[in-house]
């Protein structure tokens, strides 16, 4: 009997109401100097994103949710956003969007990187590289 194989999805919310996403790992987050740790979005920034950029995700075919998680799951580069906060960058060569971004903050009591925003973006050379797959 063959076993279908099931589509990538995010993790259950926690009691606290955070969705796990993905993950900076240690061996990335050393090479950046920024913390290793989870990834997560809570309810409400996914109706803020939704909302802000539904005519972006919509042209890419994408739900909120579905957008940030492969953003997580899939970013070639981590860049300085203002203040303390970093980006999550994906390039691709897709004419819609050739550059995905999640923005992330550091929640140091419960350890971990909260999404507050995510979009499309032209430019980001004003953002400093931290981190660039292949490096």
């Amino acid at each position: 009997m063959k076993r279908k194989s099931k589509k990538a999805s995010p993790r259950p919310p926690k009691a606290d109401g955070y969705i796990k996403v993905g993950r900076i790992r240690q061996t990335v987050a050393r090479k950046a100097h920024i913390k290793a740790a989870d990834v997560v979005i809570d309810r409400n920034h996914i109706v803020h994103i939704d909302k802000k950029h539904r005519e972006e995700l919509h042209a890419l075919g994408l739900s909120a949710l579905d957008y940030v998680c492969i953003v997580a799951d899939k970013f070639t580069e981590i860049r300085q956003n203002q203040g303390a906060s970093i980006l999550l960058v994906k390039r691709n060569r897709d004419r819609h969007a050739d550059t995905v971004t999640i923005e992330l903050a550091y929640n140091p009591g419960e350890e971990l990187w909260e999404v507050k925003t995510a979009q499309p973006r032209r430019n980001l050379e004003g953002n400093l590289l931290l981190w660039k797959e292949g490096q």
